[in-house]
C-alpha cells in the first residue's frame, strides 16, 4: 500500500472514493491533490473505515463516491 497522502498547512476539502478501482482521491483546501490506490480489498476496507470516521468528525469534508 502507498503511504497515506500528507498535506502541509491545508486541510482535506473533498474525498472521492472509487469502490470499483479501490482508489481514494484527496483534495486539499489549497488545491493540492493526492491519490491513494489500494492493492487489496482488505487495504481498501481499512482506509474506507478511516475515511468514514474522518467525515463523521469533520462534517465539512465532502465525500463523493465515483
Amino acid at each position: 500500500m502507498e503511504p497515506f497522502p500528507k498535506f502541509e498547512d491545508e486541510y482535506v476539502d473533498r474525498l472521492e472514493i472509487s469502490v470499483t478501482s479501490r482508489r481514494f482521491k484527496v483534495y486539499g483546501s489549497d488545491g493540492g491533490q493526492q491519490e491513494l490506490n489500494c492493492e487489496t480489498t482488505d487495504e481498501f476496507m481499512r482506509v474506507l473505515e478511516v475515511a468514514k470516521m474522518a467525515s463523521n468528525i469533520d462534517k465539512e469534508i465532502e465525500v463523493v463516491y465515483v
